[in-house]
């Protein structure tokens, strides 16, 4: 899961500035709808899921893109690894999280298209 991450992170890292960009605008989007009124509460779901999806994705890449020096101790190595993995499990969960909130918008997509 962490060789995952690491070579993912290492992809996006030149994306990073645009990443940031999308997650910030996504949430100031979010904040604006969300005091605009209950007209358009119809955008409050798909913005919310696609600033967690830019924030995670940004997340990942500030985490796992560089890997830990050669240069230091054994100890200092392992528990940056230690602390790593752990960031892997979270961001893991947040990201099931995203997936469960995509399904769901999906769902009300067709739901009010269709039916």
């Amino acid at each position: 899961m962490l060789g995952i991450y690491r070579r993912f992170a290492r992809r996006l890292y030149p994306w990073r500035s645009l990443l940031l960009l999308a997650a910030l605008s996504a949430g100031l989007a979010f904040v604006a709808v969300l005091f605009a009124g209950a007209e358009q509460g119809a955008y409050l779901l798909p913005l919310l899921v696609t600033a967690l999806l830019c924030g995670c994705l940004l997340l990942m890449v500030q985490l796992f893109s560089k890997l830990p020096r050669g240069d230091v101790s054994r100890w200092r190595r392992w528990l940056t690894a230690l602390v790593q993995w752990l960031m892997a499990l979270i961001l893991t969960a947040i990201l099931l999280v995203w997936f469960f909130l995509f399904l769901k918008t999906l769902s009300a997509i067709i739901r009010q298209l269709f039916f």
